[in-house]
């Protein structure tokens, strides 16, 4: 029960944060937001180290418990579980409501990603008003993409997953090695190298 508390919290922070300015930018008003405070994008050095550290700490996670990010708070694994569960469930006539929930719920987290990048109230105006301009065409691609990623491939998108692939490199079955193990050199070398770039820069 905890770990799907914990599942489906992560879900919900992951596609609210633009909306309470969280952690997004403005790319047509040249706009950082960060923690509810607004930042230029001369002080953008500040967002892209939080960035940085924040996956940096996840990786961190991955050496201690394996794809602690999978079982604890990616979004994609979350949902997939559902359907699983519904299909399982319902059998055939589960299919029909996986599909449906997979579309309706991908439309919501189209656009929670789509306002990580642009105004979402901009982005909002153009979906309820039909606008056909480069909002809804983004919400409407990403939707699609969701959809086909939930409801066909849910099962087999772990094993191309950027974060997944990363967590397999900088493991290590034996603790005691992570030193000379090549992968950690290699996750953690990149990842500190840029770190160290976007704060040089910044001061």
């Amino acid at each position: 029960m905890g770990k799907t508390i914990t599942r489906w919290a992560f879900f919900i922070i992951i596609f609210t944060l633009p909306f309470w300015n969280g952690f997004r930018m403005d790319i047509d008003n040249e706009k950082l937001f960060l923690f509810g405070f607004e930042l230029s994008y001369e002080a953008g050095y500040l967002f892209f180290v939080f960035l940085f550290l924040f996956l940096m700490a996840f990786l961190a996670l991955s050496l201690i418990v394996y794809r602690a990010f999978c079982q604890y708070a990616c979004p994609h694994n979350t949902f997939s579980m559902l359907l699983n569960k519904i299909e399982a469930k319902l059998g055939e006539k589960g299919k029909a409501v996986t599909f449906l929930l997979a579309f309706v719920v991908s439309i919501c987290m189209a656009y929670a990603t789509v306002s990580y990048f642009y105004n979402p109230i901009t982005i909002w105006e153009s979906l309820v008003n039909f606008k056909m301009n480069k909002y809804f065409f983004l919400v409407t691609s990403t939707a699609v993409l969701y959809t086909a990623l939930s409801y066909k491939a849910r099962n087999s998108f772990c094993k191309v997953c950027p974060y997944g692939l990363a967590q397999g490199i900088s493991r290590v079955d034996d603790k005691t090695q992570w030193l000379t193990h090549p992968g950690v050199w290699i996750t953690w070398g990149t990842t500190t190298a840029l770190v160290l770039v976007l704060l040089v820069g910044w001061f």
